[in-house]
């Protein structure tokens, strides 16, 4: 069988890596400055960046329309492909997934629309499974099975530098950032089983985030043995190379499967300087 991947723009990939990977990517929008662009085609997540900065307002995302998904599925199978793995962002994340299992019951080529209960690298993390086991020779249902498997073992863990998208998106009060700034708090937050995100830690600054992403590092391989990373950053590349050192000093046996520039899904709440970490196991 030929096996076609597609994905959503949250999972922040390089366009480079989409293509070397065979994979296809379908774009959520972006509204922002009163205007609406396609996610990472056109609006790159350095351009976001900046127009983030300039906004008094988080931007907004919107989900693939149904038909979009349709377009894509429509295309492979005219392309000779006999189905589609479709992962996407976590249902209470977007709308997306509504999307594409819309689509998959419109279309005549067999479509598992899937819940990757992640977003940005860690669905990316899933995205690579996918891929790999496709390039092994995997049938469409062996695929599905362990991608579904291996969502419940993949998870995100980020920490933004500042406060201020947080206050703006209103997941906590102007209060609470002055008071953690006084005291050189930093949050740090985690994708829950639904993929949910919600408040995992509180720790001392800076280092207090390296410090704890190693133990929770640390934690996971104690468990699942030797993992598999992806980390993301909006402008702050320089704390992931701090936090892959003292993953290496902790002795803790990982591969780093790509860093990314962390999108808009993550990045309009978290803000610039945010850096994240994607686990799963390396070989489950």
């Amino acid at each position: 069988m030929r096996i076609a991947i597609v994905t959503d723009s949250t999972c922040d990939w390089s366009p480079e890596e989409y293509e070397q990977n065979n994979v296809v990517m379908v774009p959520l929008k972006i509204q922002v400055g009163g205007e609406s662009l396609l996610d990472q085609v056109e609006l790159p997540s350095e351009e976001l960046y900046d127009r983030m900065e300039a906004a008094a307002e988080i931007p907004m995302t919107s989900q693939p329309s149904p038909g979009d998904f349709i377009a894509v599925y429509e295309r492979l199978a005219e392309e000779g492909y006999d189905a589609v793995v479709s992962l996407h962002i976590a249902p209470v994340l977007s709308g997306t997934l509504s999307s594409a299992s819309m689509a998959a019951d419109r279309v005549d080529i067999p479509v598992a629309a899937i819940d990757s209960k992640n977003a940005t690298s860690s669905l990316g993390l899933l995205v690579e499974r996918a891929c790999r086991m496709r390039d092994a020779g995997s049938s469409f249902d062996e695929i599905v099975s362990a991608v579904e498997e291996a969502a419940a073992k993949t998870r995100l863990y980020l920490a933004p530098d500042s406060t201020d998208n947080l206050v703006k998106g209103g997941r906590i009060t102007e209060e609470q950032a002055q008071g953690a700034a006084m005291l050189n708090i930093k949050l740090v937050f985690a994708l829950n089983d639904e993929g949910r995100l919600v408040n995992f830690d509180k720790v001392k600054g800076s280092k207090g985030i390296i410090k704890r992403l190693v133990e929770v590092a640390a934690s996971h391989a104690e468990e699942s043995g030797a993992l598999r990373l992806r980390f993301m950053h909006a402008r702050n590349g320089a704390e992931i190379e701090k936090l892959i050192k003292a993953l290496e000093a902790e002795g803790i046996e990982f591969e780093v499967s790509g860093i990314d520039a962390c999108g808009a899904t993550v990045a309009t709440h978290a803000g610039i300087g945010v850096i994240g970490m994607a686990v799963s196991p390396l070989n489950g």
